[in-house]
Order: C-alpha cells, then structure tokens, then sequence
C-alpha cells in the first residue's frame, strides 16, 4: 500500500513537472484573447488554444496560403453545455499528404490526414478537441490552408448541419482578420 502510494505521488511531480507540447522552454509568446488563449513560438511550431464560444479557426498564414511545417496545434472548444457543437468545413480545404486534423469529443475520434475531405457534421457535444499536425515536408506548391466553423446550436432548437453551415459559409469564406487564428462567429 505504501509503495502504490509513493508511485502515485512520483507520478503526480511528474506530471506537474512535465512540458507538454503546448509550452516551450523558450521563445514563445503569450496573449489572451476574448476567445480563450493562445502559446506560440515564432515558428509556429506548438500552440494551444481554449476557446469558449462559437467560432471559425483558421490555419496560421491562411491570407498566405500556406502554413508552417511541423506545427502542432491543439484548440479545445467549450461552450455551452446545453449546446451541440456544429462542426462546418471551408470549400477549399487542402493540407498536405504528411498533415493531419483530429477531432475528438467524449464519444468519438475522427482524424483525417493529408487530402483526405472532412465533411460538415454535428458532432452531438458541447465539448470538443481539435489537433492540427504538419510534418516537415514543402508545403503543396498550390498552398496549403484550411478553416473549420465550430457553432453552438442549443439542444432545444432543431437546426440541420446543412442550414447551420450554409449560414456560416459567408463568413468563412470572408477569411480571417490579419494574422488572426480564431475568429468568433457573428
């Protein structure tokens, strides 16, 4: 019983001791946002966001049409519990063949990686995880970005996936201010 003791408590100084991959030992930058926060060296290389309403997330240097090799990238969204989260796709969506997204809420896990399309779904929670991974090869020579709308439709108002993506299209579409990652939805 001692020993089971002392290996938990090893673990726990551990864990707190632990870098995970969205703080860096040096060079990144810190800014809070009305949507949550956001760590990122100048690389692009880790970065976390927390976002608590409905949004559009947008790759780094989307206006360039292309972002940066190895970036790791995780956005937690967390709304409204009496909410589903929408999930909506921007038309041209491209990432190159060593990249990947990963959506996760607490009943399902979808990943997609390279070309492969994402599609418009209600991911039925109000909670969800969103990884973002480039690897280290040349980005597509026709770019490489992508815009994904996370909504908020409360459980009690029947909304199809397809009425509440069509309405956030134009927006996605309108790209984000400057350099900005995350945008709220109107």
């Amino acid at each position: 019983m001692i020993k089971q003791a002392a290996i938990v408590v090893a673990l726990a100084v551990i864990a707190l001791g632990a870098d995970t991959y969205c703080k860096r030992q040096t060079g990144y930058t810190y800014s809070l946002a009305a949507n949550g926060w956001d760590k990122c060296d100048s690389n692009g290389l880790a970065c976390c966001y927390y976002v608590n309403g409905s949004v559009i997330i947008y790759s780094h240097n989307y206006n360039n049409g292309s972002y940066n090799p190895n970036t790791h990238c995780e956005y937690i969204i967390d709304i409204d519990e009496d909410c589903d989260l929408h999930m909506c796709i921007a038309m041209d969506f491209s990432m190159d063949g060593g990249d990947s997204i990963k959506i996760t809420t607490m009943d399902a896990s979808i990943e997609y990686r390279g070309e492969k399309s994402l599609f418009n779904a209600n991911l039925g929670s109000n909670a969800a995880s969103l990884t973002f991974r480039s690897d280290d090869s040349e980005p597509l020579e026709s770019g490489s970005k992508w815009a994904i709308g996370f909504v908020c439709v409360p459980k009690t108002e029947y909304r199809s996936v397809c009425e509440v993506c069509e309405d956030l299209a134009d927006q996605i579409v309108e790209g984000p201010e400057d350099d900005e990652v995350v945008k709220a939805v109107d």
